[in-house]
């Protein structure tokens, strides 16, 4: 089907350039070798000041699920302060179950006669309440970037707001492109009120965010903020920033979270109200904000402190990877080594739009997906900051997910000839695809609606 035509000092080199100044504001400060925004000596973030939701322990329907009697446990009572553990009561200390998953660095804090262990306990996923009931997820065309509508029954999410910017020929304002898609999706549905329940902002880049300008221009309300907490006056940290603060109008405490890092505790990931305020289906929040992680040299760039979101509707899964790459792949695969099934999820947004550091032999095993969406631009546009200028998708990655050992599960229905990069501003290659693979650059705007049982369908938007 055819649905569209070492440390910080490290950081100062040649790829780190800092940006001559009266350069316009969308010039990132610092930016490496492929022109992506990163942090640099006078560009860090630091942690959200007001964290907003405590965290509790996540239940996503895969993986090891934790108690009952800790589900209104919040995270921060099994994390570390100095060198003591800060559990509620010496009662409680003592009885903690042996069953739930904690990471590695917070079970290194117990004493042996302490040390929580892990016992598989997940039961088979519960019936569909409704079978007719359905979601559908819609992968905008923003250009090259991301944005996705999350349609429930009960209610509806964004993930992301970005898009492409910049110059060059055919290049298109992402930005645009999703507010004018999200005006007419609620034009649609008027059960919604012109609300949105929560924006995800997965991490501070330009593509990523570009649309919050659009949103805040149209009307529509928005309930509540989740990202990774990193927070700045500059950069588009700045401008995370500044939508997290109109979006809540100053109302952090109730309507936003901050999923950092250093706040998760079990290895069943985090949820609270605000990740999830859904009564129709689950929403799991991983990794996120690594500030402490900075003077590494790959967590320069705002791509690894990526919020990775699951979300279960009965037994259907959806998962977004943000642009997380692969050293920070690996690092979360670390952390959650007794537990990596959590991520085992039928519907996976690829990270960084096809990129090979996007693509992460190990989190693909885990995932196993069924299904695998690309948000990219599309091959006419020649700008820097287009598909063509970063090269994505590269036909390395569209192999890996098609050749044998097989990574997508699925089948199109009829295979289709797309096109990939071998490298960044070069002449794009066919590639015939009979997996799965969906990309809002071949196709347009993708949508997947899924059922309680889960059944997939894949079209397109109507129009597009």
């Amino acid at each position: 089907m055819n649905f569209r035509s070492a440390s910080i000092a490290l950081l100062v080199s040649i790829s780190l350039a800092p940006v001559a100044r009266g350069q316009q504001d969308a010039v990132p400060r610092y930016q490496d070798a492929d022109g992506e925004e990163i942090f640099g000596p006078d560009y860090q973030p630091e942690p959200a000041p007001e964290k907003g939701l405590p965290l509790y322990i996540g239940r996503p329907n895969a993986g090891i699920s934790a108690p009952d009697s800790l589900l209104l446990l919040p995270q921060d009572s099994f994390r570390q302060m100095t060198e003591t553990w800060s559990l509620p009561t010496e009662d409680l200390r003592r009885q903690l179950p042996s069953d739930v998953p904690l990471l590695r660095d917070v079970r290194r804090g117990f004493q042996v006669w302490q040390m929580p262990r892990l016992t598989p306990n997940r039961q088979s996923p519960a019936p569909a309440i409704d079978p007719t009931a359905e979601m559908k997820v819609h992968y905008v065309y923003v250009g090259q970037g991301a944005g996705a509508i999350v349609e429930l029954p009960c209610g509806v999410a964004v993930v992301d707001l970005g898009g492409e910017f910049g110059g060059g020929s055919g290049s298109v304002d992402g930005g645009a492109l999703f507010g004018a898609y999200l005006k007419a999706f609620m034009e649609q549905r008027r059960a919604y009120s012109n609300k949105i329940d929560v924006v995800y902002l997965s991490h501070p880049h330009a593509d990523h965010i570009n649309g919050t300008k659009q949103l805040r221009e149209s009307g529509i309300t928005v309930d509540k903020v989740v990202d990774n907490g990193q927070t700045s006056n500059a950069g588009s940290a700045g401008k995370q920033t500044e939508f997290r603060n109109w979006a809540t109008q100053g109302d952090l405490k109730h309507r936003y979270s901050a999923v950092e890092l250093a706040r998760q505790v079990t290895a069943t990931g985090a949820t609270n109200a605000a990740i999830d305020p859904f009564s129709c289906a689950t929403v799991t929040a991983f990794w996120g904000g690594a500030n402490e992680k900075l003077a590494i040299p790959s967590y320069s760039n705002p791509n690894n402190h990526s919020v990775v979101l699951r979300f279960d509707f009965g037994q259907a899964s959806f998962l977004f990877m943000g642009d997380l790459e692969i050293d920070a792949a690996k690092d979360m695969l670390d952390q959650f080594d007794e537990n990596t099934e959590v991520f085992d999820a039928d519907v996976l947004q690829l990270a960084h739009h096809g990129a090979t550091n996007g693509i992460a032999d190990g989190l693909l095993k885990v995932v196993s997906p069924r299904i695998a969406i690309i948000s990219m631009g599309d091959k006419t546009s020649t700008g820097d900051k287009s598909a063509w200028g970063h090269g994505h998708p590269r036909i390395q990655s569209l192999s890996i997910l098609q050749d044998d050992p097989v990574t997508v599960g699925d089948m199109r229905p009829s295979a289709q000839t797309f096109w990939g990069y071998q490298n960044q501003e070069e002449s794009p290659k066919d590639f015939a695809v009979s997996r799965a693979i969906y990309g809002t650059g071949w196709e347009g705007t993708i949508i997947v609606t899924a059922n309680q049982s889960g059944q997939y369908t894949v079209s397109g938007a109507p129009g597009h």
